[in-house]
């Protein structure tokens, strides 16, 4: 008993020093990121804007990374001058005149709702401008696409994404799955809609059945009816949006079973996630478990191992069949012997 006393000891030890690390290193990325605010702050208020340009609106737009949950800037595009999807520039834009300030109070992010129901009776109007509901569309294993149709920034990377993976996924398009993209943009039109769909098949490299991709647009309550009913939360900020990066697995009848997060899903996770949803079968998000396993660094803007959580989780759960075994051990010691 004495040596095992003495090896718990040891093994105790280094958890107090790891604690008090774990806390230097989240005041150190607090203080870092605090900084960071402050000095691009500093930076937007100097900033002077140029003389008007045509073609295009380049007011203010964020998205949302999937597991960083950091807003990146891009812009919108008149709906007029919006062809052909394309990655956007990487140089900075330079804006026309200072966004106007965000409408609305909705939070903006993900409520996942895994094992919820979408609203069937959302009503939208397709590519032909032909009314639907989502209970009509959604009539096999559907991957939920929401964005917006003139945005050029993470939903133009998110939609040309799938146009790169959608070939490689091991289903049928339009018999086993399909592909909705819903706008949350209550101008977006029917029209607009209609054009994306061409322009984004068009790019890949094999004939994809229109049956396999589909683009709705609908009105403002409709909408939110749908997006509240999949735990998307998104504001207007001018003729830009606030909103999370995300896609939704949908099963035939309307449940939800799977979030991907990030501008570019792997043909793996789509195919998983559509044949979990086939089966009403409701996956594990992939969002927990990185949010366990990874903590943002702000100085580095990437993610990191937490050594120092899984680390001290692993001695947790050592210690604690150590002790387990020390206990059963005991008892048997203790029994009389007949």
């Amino acid at each position: 008993m004495r040596p095992t006393i003495l090896i718990l000891v040891l093994l105790l030890l280094p958890l107090p020093l790891a604690a008090q690390t774990a806390v230097q290193q989240a005041r150190q990325a607090a203080q870092a990121s605090t900084a960071q605010e402050t000095a691009t702050a500093g930076q937007a208020e100097q900033a002077v804007p140029p003389a008007e340009h045509s073609g295009h609106d380049m007011s203010g737009h964020v998205g949302h990374d999937a597991a960083a949950g950091q807003p990146a800037s891009g812009a919108a595009a008149d709906h007029s001058m919006h062809a052909a999807p394309a990655e956007p520039s990487q140089a900075p834009h330079v804006h026309q005149e200072p966004a106007p300030a965000a409408q609305g109070t909705q939070d903006v992010g993900v409520t996942e709702k895994l094992g919820g129901h979408i609203a069937a009776d959302a009503r939208f109007l397709d590519e032909t401008g032909r009314p639907v509901t989502i209970g009509q569309i959604i009539d096999k294993p559907t991957i939920v696409v929401p964005i917006y149709f003139s945005c050029p920034n993470v939903c133009a990377i998110i939609q040309s994404s799938l146009t790169q993976v959608l070939p490689d996924v091991t289903l049928t398009p339009g018999v086993d799955f399909q592909v909705v993209s819903v706008s949350f943009d209550e101008t977006d039109t029917p029209e607009l809609a209609a054009s994306q769909r061409r322009n984004y098949l068009a790019a890949m490299d094999f004939k994809y059945p229109e049956s396999g991709w589909r683009f709705l647009t609908g009105d403002e309550k409709n909408i939110r009816l749908l997006t509240d009913s999949l735990g998307f939360g998104f504001r207007r900020s001018g003729k830009d949006f606030l909103h999370p990066v995300v896609v939704m697995a949908v099963s035939p009848k309307g449940k939800i079973v799977r979030y991907l997060y990030g501008t570019k899903p792997l043909a793996f996770d789509l195919t998983m996630a559509a044949t979990e949803a086939g089966k009403e079968q409701v996956g594990l998000s992939v969002k927990r478990v990185l949010a366990y396993c990874f903590s943002y660094d702000p100085e580095g803007k990437r993610y990191a191992f937490n050594f120092m959580k899984i680390t001290a989780t692993g001695i947790l759960v050592i210690l604690g069949v150590l002790l387990v075994s020390l206990l059963l051990a005991g008892r048997k010691k203790r029994r009389p012997r007949n």
